[in-house]
């Protein structure tokens, strides 16, 4: 937190404060911060799956993925909002803030409001299980606090202090490990494991306004919040539209394997009584001693449970790529507010091309040997049931990492609407392709892959739709031979995975770094990675150094 001024003095500019971080080293801190929050998340799927029935955490993944849907678009859509109006006015960075904080008086406390009431009926009509509702409206209380925490955490990157952005990434990812397992651990279920993050969010609210600090009151003119919420709108129609391709599959196969478990129920019952044939009576002696009866909703939520494993490993691509949008965004907001045409074609050129390599060198490995590599974390019923999906999704999701860095360049360079289209259509694509596929790949036990396809396929359109609106709107995106020299690693590391013949956990871990190493000679031996690229690198530090972008 910077020491109170005197009004009517305006705040200095980032590159005016000795607490502000280079993007140089703001990329290493919230890269660092980024990596220990997606080891953190992965710790929870690994720990929760051997703590809760596979029903109970199908439930928690269900419900998470619905609250992350809404608040996903808040937290991010608020971080762009005060990032860019700090990054083009940087000396009234605070006024942004109280501005942004005003904002979610109106934004953030009645989505949360309407989250909480309207969770009966997603329960009813959209997921076909009242049981969700509880756990839902508890969520809603995590929309209200992160909302504003989001606010702090864009002013940290507007005024291009990532360091304590990057602190506030750790700190958060500790209490909600902390929250999650103790509560999983304490017996308390579902609602029990929701609280826990509820408590996180509260925790580091309270954390954010302290080291942050809060904007001063005085003397300064009052920002007008107009501006911020038609800014956040806008944004945040583009965000709605990005979490849905990421969530809606997990939603589709809930509501229809539902559905198709309800239809089949009394098959179901059969089943049993054949493995376990009636003493006396109509039921089997298991069903009389336990009480149990197979719920076609809590059957629904083993289904999503398989997938959460899935998505959980696919997407370590995804959420190691994501730490240079909160970069890259101030920058490209800088560049393109100053029309500084060729910084911005540099900053495009280097993210999307070392982004793509980036994610493509995680996803192949996981894409080579998927049985083994689902089974380094989870049990061997997920691996069984769930290996076949990972290799169409880990790919897919290095076209989702890309689509993240294209829409939050367009966006930032104020192309919102060009990034609208391009998410709607592949909305679109994902919805009406798993409308059809999945009730069909049930009925023949390829829930999973067939799900995991089909968004990949919609993954892929909205990757090269915002790749080619990039390209023609700013002038730069990934050369064409670097896509075809990648994709050449890409298929030299997946052939290699197939016929190196390790298994086991630690010659799994081998095979891995075999296959990183393939994907990473390739690369070199093409020419696609040389010298010049570090010369490059050290060419934008230089420049940015000149002038004055980085301390």
């Amino acid at each position: 937190m910077t020491e109170p001024e005197p009004a009517p003095k305006t705040e200095p500019a980032p590159d005016e404060r000795g607490g502000s971080t280079g993007a140089g080293r703001g990329v290493l801190f919230i890269a660092f911060a980024k990596f220990y929050f997606m080891a953190s998340g992965l710790f929870v799927q690994i720990r929760l799956p051997a703590i809760l029935s596979r029903g109970a955490f199908g439930s928690f993944s269900l419900v998470s993925s619905i609250a992350s849907f809404v608040n996903n678009v808040v937290v991010t859509g608020t971080i762009q909002t005060v990032s860019r109006f700090s990054v083009q006015n940087p000396g009234k960075a605070r006024e942004v803030q109280a501005a942004g904080l005003r904002m979610h008086v109106r934004i953030g406390l009645p989505i949360a409001v309407a989250f909480i009431a309207l969770a009966p009926l997603v329960s009813w009509l959209v997921l076909l299980d009242t049981s969700k509702t509880a756990p839902l409206m508890l969520a809603g209380l995590i929309m209200g606090g992160y909302s504003f925490y989001a606010v702090f955490v864009g002013t940290a990157n507007g005024l291009h202090q990532f360091h304590k952005q990057a602190g506030l990434d750790i700190m958060f990812a500790t209490l909600r490990v902390a929250g999650l397992i103790g509560m999983a651990m304490a017996g308390l279920g579902v609602v029990g494991v929701i609280g826990g993050w509820v408590a996180a969010v509260g925790v580091i609210l309270c954390a954010a306004i302290v080291w942050v600090g809060l904007p001063r009151t005085g003397a300064r003119e009052r920002m007008p919040v107009r501006p911020l919420v038609r800014y956040f709108i806008g944004v945040a129609v583009y965000l709605t539209l990005f979490n849905a391709l990421m969530f809606i599959d997990t939603i589709l196969i809930k509501r229809f394997a539902t559905v198709y478990f309800s239809e089949h129920a009394h098959e179901l019952a059969a089943s049993i009584d054949r493995v376990w044939p009636a003493a006396t009576g109509t039921s089997s002696w298991p069903v009389r001693v336990s009480g149990y009866f197979a719920k076609a909703t809590d059957l629904a939520d083993v289904q999503n449970a398989y997938y959460a494993a899935v998505q959980n490993v696919a997407r370590l691509s995804y959420q190691a790529i994501i730490a240079a949008t909160f970069v890259i965004f101030p920058l490209i907001s800088r560049s393109t507010f100053t029309e500084d045409k060729e910084t911005t074609r540099g900053y495009i050129r280097v993210t999307s091309r070392y982004s793509l390599v980036f994610a493509m060198a995680i996803s192949v490995v996981m894409a080579a040997n998927p049985a083994d590599m689902l089974g380094l974390v989870y049990a061997q019923d997920y691996v069984e049931l769930g290996a076949t999906a990972l290799v169409p999704l880990a790919l897919g999701n290095v076209a989702f990492s890309m689509f993240a860095i294209n829409g939050t360049i367009l966006n930032s360079a104020g192309l919102t609407r060009p990034a609208v289209v391009v998410a709607a259509i592949a909305v679109t694509v994902s919805i009406v392709g798993n409308w059809i596929a999945i009730p069909i790949a049930i009925e023949h036990d390829c829930t999973l892959e067939v799900a995991a396809s089909v968004s990949a396929g919609a993954m892929g359109v909205a990757a090269v739709a915002s790749g080619w609106i990039m390209y023609r709107k700013l002038g730069a995106f990934v050369p064409l031979a670097s896509f075809v020299r990648i994709a050449i690693a890409t298929f030299a590391s997946l052939a290699v995975g197939r016929v190196v013949p390790f298994h086991g956990k630690l010659m799994t871990l081998v095979e891995a770094v075999i296959v990183g190493l393939t994907f990473l000679v390739v690369l070199i031996a093409t020419r696609e990675l040389g010298p010049r690229d570090l010369q490059a690198i050290k060419a934008v530090r230089k420049k940015r150094a000149a002038g004055g972008a980085e301390p």
